[in-house]
């Protein structure tokens, strides 16, 4: 894997990378699962693993020190200073594995490196002394403070150990003797200020430059040291991991930075403003020679970066010392939650790797357009979309292929993942290092989520082969989906070292077997059939199926295709010839991401190699499921918009189909597409597909299918009549039972509440009747009640009288809205819907009533804060800053995180917002 290379322009550095992605380990090589020590093993403790490096973004290190190997140290020095050890009662036998340091090292530590000392010779007390320093380096993401660390480090003895560690770096010893061995010492090692050693104050800018490789200069002005912060301590007769038998004492000096503005380009070289992993490395660490166990320098290593929540890098990885912690005793009866950090740990070992040939496909890009430096003569709609995808032909003889071989018993995960690569739009998720989405999250985890949608196609293709145990229980290190009886007997997918207790809980056997057991199998294969992904014969006295290959070859294009207008630097700009697309006015860039790829798709097809070589008759059906039906099923299913949002076009396009060419077969295309998508949505390809099968529970997945049958009502009742019969069936069908659908004012806020919340839909109705200010429950009865239809509107005994007297528009879609009511977990759900009724209020402002927007959906986005505990947005406001509610154009609004100057900013660009006011959220903190 080539390096990246790392350049200056303008002042500031930039990270031009090769391939962006997160680390995938392949296997651990340590075999202790079972054993007591690895039960016991705190998930904090370094543990060997061993994998290959894939995609991660490495930026070399500069190295000053002379690159000493272990063979270019006198042998007979280092046979001395073994003995010499010996002598004092320490085995070295087992340094130089499983985590422990080599002689070596140690002795290059003390006589070249000068980074320790050793006190005690000739005593019997050996003891190793070393000065540290260690930075906090903080940054704000997404509203919550998160810290640098190490999660992975690839040594040059060839071992890979994972930890949670801070960057950091001894400071050196400056003995008046010049002798590193102590009989005994005068000098008080102990004090914070030793005269023997080096300041921490004047060499801490050294640990950007020697850790994450970043010009300290600079970088200097990004950072701004938290005084308060500084401690300095030290621990004394610490058994070190490094040296067994060996004691240490421990000088630590810990300095805290925060990263005054994670936006700025100087920063973004370290996976700010998201957070997303980079890598580090010593210009002599060769990642080649290491996996091919070749010698290297002594001290060179390989940093796997990640910014983990402050509050639980602090919950889990701070310890009182170096030395073993502290066990609390447990509250009888009660599980401790499983740390989030772990849960990510188990996630991130549940991601794939990047092909060799799709990070190859994105790295000859970046290279040819930076060595280019040419910009397009053409750049409508999308300079960077049409840089990068109107040269590029989509492998058809390899779709084809995988198309022919999804029935294929032998025709392996692996090898589909690999064959994937003929897909060019996929390469769109690798091409940069820091990369925003529309959706909130990083652009790897929409890589991921795109892989895990085509994973579910291959699980329900093969039902009768191995697609039932894929789909559910995930697989094991082989890609080889987990039987049933395996994962009975305590097995769990892409296993760590992690204590197998933690990984069980994580795992949630009993709702995988519950799916696997208990879910409509017969329906899913039925709408393959109807889909015409798959035809039906009778043989032999039993059902067989054969792949219709050149359907299946449009669902899969479809699915290559459908997510890459998340990233937002690809988003589309309306040319004047398209004035009034979607409601969106020429020179409006196009946020929302379907409407987004159908406008390429209608007006640039030429931009999407893997749509536009579809057979024609194929394109068409594409194109009527993305652009024609403009339907969002997961707007019904969690109410998450207006009627009109929902199904005007769709009930349009199905009178216009059925009138064209009858539309059954490219519905049921629609809806497979939407289920494989929707099963795919946990960023976690190789875990199974868990949004449905540990996310959902069964009842309310299945209340999603029963869905499809209210929608076929669409050619014959209006969109109004169709959503409001949905409510009251789903309002019916909760468990455990709700007694009849409500009548009031406020039952479809009520009703809505409920799809929205899912599995917290209890709780939220419950605040909503039994909690909420008439205010604010009136605010969100007449919102939540505007049907988006011209002359529509819900029964009366339904719904506020004032929306049924004055017809009036435009109607809201708090779009993620139903993401912001699921992320409930500790908070009050009185809280969240108060939240929810301040953002319909701003939005009201923003379009003031108007009978002539009455057929009129404006979306309102609420990606910053969907995520996000109440918490976490009352500290944006207690650091000063405000959430506004901002209008990008005549169809959309966000809610964004302002400062003041951002607000000066709107203002004097006359753009309109309205400030969310949230004060209710600081004084339920006095409370």
């Amino acid at each position: 894997m080539g390096a990246a290379q790392a350049c200056c322009q303008g002042g500031s550095q930039r990270l031009v990378l090769q391939s962006t992605s997160l680390l995938y380990l392949d296997r651990d090589v340590e075999n202790d699962r079972g054993s007591a020590k690895a039960r016991s093993r705190d998930s904090s403790t370094p543990r060997i693993v061993s994998g290959k490096l894939r995609g991660v973004p490495i930026l070399r290190v500069p190295s000053s020190a002379y690159p000493w190997t272990a063979s270019s140290i006198e042998r007979s020095e280092v046979d001395e200073f073994k003995h010499m050890l010996g002598s004092h009662g320490i085995d070295t036998t087992c340094w130089g594995s499983q985590g422990a340091k080599a002689v070596e090292q140690l002795f290059w530590e003390i006589f070249y490196q000068h980074g320790s000392i050793l006190t005690g010779i000739g005593t019997g007390k050996l003891k190793r002394v070393t000065r540290i320093l260690k930075l906090r380096i903080l940054a704000e993401i997404n509203g919550i403070d998160h810290v640098m660390v190490s999660r992975l480090q690839f040594m040059h003895d060839g071992q890979q150990i994972q930890r949670q560690q801070l960057p950091l770096r001894r400071l050196c010893w400056k003995m008046p003797s010049d002798n590193a061995l102590l009989q005994s010492c005068e000098i008080n090692l102990c004090d914070e200020n030793n005269e023997y050693a080096e300041s921490w104050r004047s060499c801490w800018p050294s640990v950007l430059e020697d850790r994450l490789g970043i010009c300290s200069s600079a970088f200097q002005h990004q950072l701004d040291e938290v005084t308060s912060a500084y401690s300095y301590h030290t621990e004394d007769n610490v058994h070190s991991e490094g040296y067994p038998g060996l004691k240490t004492l421990y000088c630590v000096h810990q300095v805290t930075f925060r990263v005054t503005n994670p936006a700025h380009a100087k920063v973004a070289c370290i996976g700010l403003p998201l957070g997303q992993d980079f890598a580090t490395a010593n210009d002599n660490f060769c990642l080649e020679r290491f996996h091919s166990k070749d010698a290297l320098p002594i001290g060179s290593q390989l940093n796997v970066w990640s910014w983990a929540p402050l509050s639980e890098f602090n919950k889990v990885y701070v310890k009182p010392s170096f030395s073993e912690t502290t066990k609390t005793e447990k509250s009888p009866g009660r599980e401790e939650p499983v740390p989030k950090c772990v849960e990510d740990e188990l996630m991130m070992r549940k991601r794939v790797p990047i092909s060799a040939s799709m990070s190859k496909l994105a790295s000859m890009d970046n290279v040819a357009h930076a060595a280019s430096g040419k910009a397009p003569k053409k750049t409508a709609p999308n300079a960077k979309l049409r840089r990068v995808l109107s040269s590029k032909r989509t492998d058809w003889r390899t779709v084809r292929k995988i198309a022919s071989n999804l029935l294929d018993k032998n025709y392996t995960l692996s090898q589909f993942m690999q064959d994937l690569a003929a897909f060019p739009e996929l390469s769109l998720y690798l091409r940069d290092g820091v990369v925003e989405t529309g959706s909130g999250r990083t652009a790897d985890d929409e890589y991921q989520r795109t892989i895990c949608a085509f994973f579910a196609i291959y699980w329900l293709m093969r039902l009768d082969i191995d697609g039932r145990q894929g789909f559910c229980f995930g697989t094991d290190e082989t890609w080889t989906a987990l039987k049933e009886s395996a994962v009975k007997d305590g097995q769990v997918a892409m296993e760590s070292a992690l204590p197998n207790g933690l990984q069980k809980r994580v795992y949630q056997l009993e709702r995988r077997l519950a799916f696997f057991n208990n879910a409509q199998w017969s329906f899913f294969r039925r709408l393959m059939v109807d889909a015409g992904l798959l035809e039906a014969s009778f043989q032999n006295g039993r059902n067989t199926f054969r792949v219709k290959e050149t359907r299946m070859v449009s669902l899969l294009a479809l699915t290559a295709i459908h997510d890459i207008m998340k990233i937002e630097n690809l988003l589309p700009t309306v040319q004047p010839e398209h004035d009034g697309y979607h409601g969106y006015a020429a020179g409006d860039v196009i946020g929302d991401h379907d409407h987004a790829l159908c406008y390429v798709m209608d007006h640039y097809p030429d931009l999407l190699p893997s749509f536009k070589d579809l057979d024609p008759a194929e394109r068409q059906s594409v194109q009527f499921t993305q652009c024609n039906l403009c339907f969002n099923h997961g707007w019904l299913v969690q109410a998450e918009a207006p009627a009109g949002a929902i199904f005007s076009k769709f009930r349009e396009a199905v009178a216009r189909d059925r009138r064209v060419h009858g539309g059954a077969r490219d519905i049921a295309l629609y809806f497979v597409h939407w289920l494989t998508d929707l099963a795919g949505a946990e960023p976690t390809p190789l875990g199974g597909c868990e949004k449905f099968v540990i996310k959902f529970p069964l009842h309310v997945l299945n209340s999603f299918l029963q869905s499809f049958k209210f929608i076929e009502g669409i050619s014959v009742r209006t969109e109004t009549q169709v959503m409001e019969k949905y409510l009251k069936y789903r309002w019916s069908d909760h468990v455990p039972t709700l007694g009849e659908p409500p009548k009031g004012p406020h039952a479809i806020a009520a009703m809505r509440l409920l799809c929205m919340a899912q599995a917290n839909g209890r709780t939220i109705v419950d605040a909503f009747n039994q909690e909420l200010s008439s205010e604010d429950k009136e605010v969100l009865s007449v919102e939540m009640s505007r049907t988006g239809c011209a002359g529509q509107f819900f029964s009366p005994e339904l719904t506020p009288s004032e929306v049924i007297s004055k017809a009036a528009g435009p109607a809201f879609l708090v779009y993620y809205g139903p993401a912001f009511l699921q992320a409930l977990g500790s908070d009050s759900a009185v809280l969240r819907l108060r939240v929810l009724s301040e953002i319909y209020r701003c939005a009201r402002e923003i379009w003031p009533e108007s009978e002539a927007s009455v057929a009129v959906s404006v979306h309102v986005r609420i990606d910053t804060i969907k995520g996000l505990a109440i918490r976490d947005i009352q500290d944006v406001l207690t650091r000063g800053d405000l959430w506004l509610v901002t209008k990008h154009n005549e169809s959309e609004a966000f809610v964004e995180r302002a400062s003041h100057g951002k607000l000066n900013r709107l203002v004097r660009s006359c753009q309109k917002f309205q400030v969310l006011d949230l004060g209710f959220l600081r004084e339920s903190r006095n409370i």
